[in-house]
């Protein structure tokens, strides 16, 4: 559980990449995750309702086929999650798409929000990325 909290505030609080290897075989790269032409580490701001078009630029060591997971978050929320000790929820349907043409639908309330990206191999090999944005 230790292990799982550690991993899940670094993931959660911090801006930027990551990857996991479980195998020989090399993590996929994220080399930029960017929306409205910014990317990490700035903050990104956004007009509520809107829709903006999200670029990834991803590689991997093999070439392996990979598989993306977006997932957005109230700020708040990740906060909150780390406090109680138990996963974030994630806002539904914010994010259609899924390495090419992706798009963002921004919630309408305000506030700071953070969108993650997890791409995986089929070995289980992971890489994950994060960009803060705020809507206005």
């Amino acid at each position: 559980m230790k292990l799982f909290n550690l991993l899940l505030t670094a993931l959660l609080l911090t801006v930027g990449t990551s990857s996991y290897s479980q195998t020989k075989n090399g993590a996929p790269q994220i080399n930029s995750l960017m929306i409205d032409g910014k990317k990490s580490p700035s903050i990104v701001p956004l007009n509520p309702g809107e829709k903006y078009l999200i670029k990834v630029s991803i590689t991997d060591p093999e070439g392996d086929q990979l598989t993306a997971k977006w997932e957005l978050y109230a700020k708040s929320e990740l906060f909150e999650a780390v406090e109680k000790k138990r996963q974030p929820i994630a806002i539904p349907d914010m994010v259609t798409g899924s390495l090419e043409n992706v798009m963002l639908d921004v919630p309408m309330k305000p506030g700071t929000y953070r969108l993650v990206l997890t791409v995986r191999d089929k070995y289980k090999n992971s890489s994950n990325s994060a960009i803060e944005l705020r809507v206005l």
